[in-house]
C-alpha cells in the first residue's frame, strides 16, 4: 500500500508539473527533444551503413529455369557468398512448389553461367538425376560444416537454405 501512495503522490506532482509548464518554453523543449531524438536515430543509421550493415530489402539475385523439370540457376551479384546463392535458390524452389522440408541440390557447382552470357552462377534442382544423387553430400559429411556452392550434389533442405536469407544484414 505505501508504494501505491508513493505513485500516486508522484502522478500527481507531474500533472502539476505539466500544467505548470505549458506554453512557449515546454513546447519548444519538447519539439527540440524529438529532433535530437530523430537526429541521433538517423546519424547511428548513416554510420552503421558506414561499416557494412544495411537496412531494408536485399536486392533479389536473378533467377533462370534451365532445362528439365525443377533445374533452375542463380546468377552471381557483387558480393554473393555461399549463403545468398542458397536463399536465391530456396525462394524460387518455392515458387516453383517445393516446401521447407524437400531437397535443393547444386546441378553444377559455380562458374560460367549457363543462362547467361559473360556472367557467373550456380545450378540447381529439385529433382536430381541419379548422377547428381550418386556424389550427394550433406553439411557435415568428411567434417565439413562449410556451406557450399563448389560440389556437384551438395544438397540443403528449402528450408535451411531460406534461413539463410533472414540474417537481418544486407550483404
Amino acid at each position: 500500500m505505501f508504494w501505491l501512495g508513493v505513485f500516486g503522490w508522484t502522478a500527481a506532482r507531474l500533472g502539476a508539473y505539466a500544467e505548470a509548464f505549458k506554453g512557449d518554453w515546454f513546447e519548444m523543449a519538447l519539439k527540440q527533444i524529438i529532433a535530437g531524438a530523430v537526429f541521433s536515430v538517423a546519424a547511428g543509421a548513416v554510420v552503421a551503413q558506414g561499416f557494412g550493415i544495411g537496412f531494408g530489402a536485399v536486392a533479389r539475385l536473378q533467377v533462370n529455369p534451365l532445362p528439365g523439370k525443377g533445374n533452375f540457376e542463380v546468377i552471381e551479384g557483387p558480393s554473393t557468398g555461399p549463403q545468398r546463392f542458397w536463399c536465391e535458390a530456396g525462394n524460387y524452389a518455392v515458387r516453383l512448389g517445393a516446401g521447407a522440408t524437400d531437397r535443393m541440390y547444386i546441378l553444377y557447382p559455380l562458374g560460367k553461367a549457363r543462362s547467361q552470357k559473360n556472367r557467373y552462377g550456380v545450378g540447381f534442382t529439385i529433382n536430381p538425376t541419379k548422377e547428381v544423387l550418386a556424389q550427394a553430400n550433406r553439411p557435415g559429411d568428411g567434417g565439413n560444416y562449410s556451406v557450399s556452392v563448389k560440389r556437384v550434389g551438395y544438397n540443403l533442405s528449402i528450408g535451411h537454405a531460406r534461413g539463410f536469407c533472414n540474417l537481418g544484414v544486407t550483404y
